[in-house]
């Protein structure tokens, strides 16, 4: 069995990590109008990475997102 890390290319995540950066681009905001999502911006600030991070995991991601 692989891991997330494994299959996407994404080693240097833990799966954990990965997992997270992808919730928050599944779940769309509360009470949002028009439905949006955080920023890759806001997803860097609130788990303390670099915006590159995130970019680089929903990027190869999207299928998993993107359903």
């Amino acid at each position: 069995m692989t891991t997330l890390g494994e299959d996407f290319g994404l080693t240097e995540y833990s799966d954990e990590f990965i997992k997270k950066i992808v919730s928050y681009r599944m779940n769309i905001l509360k009470n949002s109008v028009p439905r949006e999502y955080y920023t890759c911006e806001e997803i860097a600030e609130m788990e303390n990475c670099s915006i590159d991070d995130v970019e680089k995991i929903l990027a190869a991601t999207a299928i998993m997102w993107t359903h």
